[in-house]
């Protein structure tokens, strides 16, 4: 007579928490218990920790540019709209093929969802955000997305900007208390004629903005979404010692002592402070920049003209624990950029994307090239992806291209967007 085996569900969550996250999903058509543990938040937080510890994603972004002739309403001009599609992709695939056509799914576009940009990415949710332009304001809405369980929320966190005089358009953040789980919205924009920012929060379930403090100190370019870093549960920008300083892009008049990382800690909603490291004592030529790579957050700049620098903070907020990373000099990225011309000079910028599982590849994004350069640490090679986008198989436009200015780190998760 066999006997019947009960496993307890402690165990069988330890067993789905290791599976895929398509595996995981499939388990829970099996029965009714299955779906009410795989619901379950302790599972989930579970299953995303081992997800981030497997094959890193990113979020590739193919970018779509239609041009209808004559069709623009101020006049005889072309109408031009743009467009974002969202690809969940292997960041072990794009090593092993750098080189392919990539036909993306319509469900992914942005546009499809009422919304035209990405404000961040966290724990395989992606907030997405929209914005309408009148004479006399600016309206703003945003929305959260699972990608994967293709899930997304109705519109939340509408706010108007009556366009005062003097002030810069709003940027956005997106990151995760990771005390609370609640996730949160930050809004910030520049008040030149007062010589400040304005900082609001909004929690995602509440749907009420609230002012916080403003800035410390002056954030490099504040306005633009792509100048801040999610880590840990803090949002961190770059900024300087200098309350006249604002959306700078040349540095050569500034010290190096006036430079700092700004943090803000989504907990507390309170501000930190943390200095570069010992070794940048000198102005780079062009915007240094802060990132993420390996749950550490980076520091980059360009030296001399010469050479490309990568610090990482091995433990977040500790000083002493910023180790040099990678040093390579620009002939060896293949990269000959003239420094000759003094306003394109400060809009150079090598940022550096992602890193391999095994910390070996590097993938990097050049400002003066539209594909990513892919740099193997360990062979002292390099290599340029060379992707391209469609809509459909037979699809023959040139207007789409891989957007990897805008790509984010992402895993597939079961998290609820509800």
């Amino acid at each position: 007579m066999n006997a019947t085996v009960f496993f307890p569900n402690d165990l069988i969550g330890e067993i789905f928490s290791v599976l895929p996250s398509k595996s995981v999903l499939r388990f829970r058509c099996l029965s009714k218990s299955c779906d009410t543990l795989i619901s379950e938040p302790t599972f989930v937080k579970l299953h995303l920790k081992k997800s981030k510890a497997r094959d890193p994603l990113f979020t590739l972004i193919s970018q779509h540019i239609t041009r209808t002739p004559g069709e623009s309403p101020y006049g005889s001009d072309d109408e031009t709209e743009i467009d974002y599609t969202v690809v969940p992709y292997s960041i072990h695939s794009l090593i092993e093929n750098t080189s392919f056509n990539l036909i993306v799914d319509p469900y992914y576009e942005l546009k499809a969802k009422g919304c035209s940009r990405i404000v961040g990415t966290c724990n395989g949710l992606i907030c997405l955000a929209s914005d309408s332009y009148t004479h006399e304001y600016t309206e703003y809405w945003f929305c959260l997305w699972n990608p994967f369980t293709k899930k997304i929320s109705h519109q939340f966190g509408n706010f108007r900007d009556f366009n005062i005089p003097r002030s810069g358009d709003f940027g956005f953040a997106f990151g995760c208390d990771d005390s609370t789980d609640i996730y949160k919205v930050v809004a910030f924009h520049y008040l030149q004629d007062k010589l400040n920012s304005e900082v609001r929060v909004l929690n995602l379930g509440d749907d009420v903005w609230r002012n916080i403090e403003s800035f410390p100190l002056t954030p490099l370019c504040l306005s633009h979404d792509d100048n801040h870093v999610y880590l840990s549960g803090t949002i961190n920008w770059l900024a300087i010692h200098d309350e006249y300083w604002y959306n700078v892009i040349n540095v050569k008049d500034i010290t190096v002592d006036q430079f700092v990382i700004v943090s803000l800690d989504l907990r507390t909603e309170t501000y930190n402070q943390y200095r570069l490291p010992p070794s940048f004592d000198e102005v780079p030529p062009a915007r240094p920049i802060v990132g993420v790579l390996e749950d550490c957050l980076c520091f980059s700049y360009c030296y001399k003209e010469t050479d490309f620098i990568v610090w990482k903070m091995k433990k977040f907020g500790v000083e002493d624990s910023w180790t040099r990373f990678l040093r390579i000099s620009y002939h060896s990225l293949q990269i000959d950029y003239d420094y000759s011309f003094e306003y394109t000079k400060y809009k150079f910028q090598l940022v550096p994307l992602l890193l391999s599982e095994d910390g070996d590849t590097l993938i990097m994004k050049c400002s003066q090239e539209h594909q990513a350069i892919l740099y193997n640490r360990r062979y002292n090679t390099v290599e340029r992806t060379n992707i391209t986008t469609s809509r459909t198989i037979t699809d023959d436009r040139t207007g789409d291209y891989v957007n990897w200015v805008s790509i984010k780190n992402y895993v597939e998760s079961l998290v609820s967007i509800f």
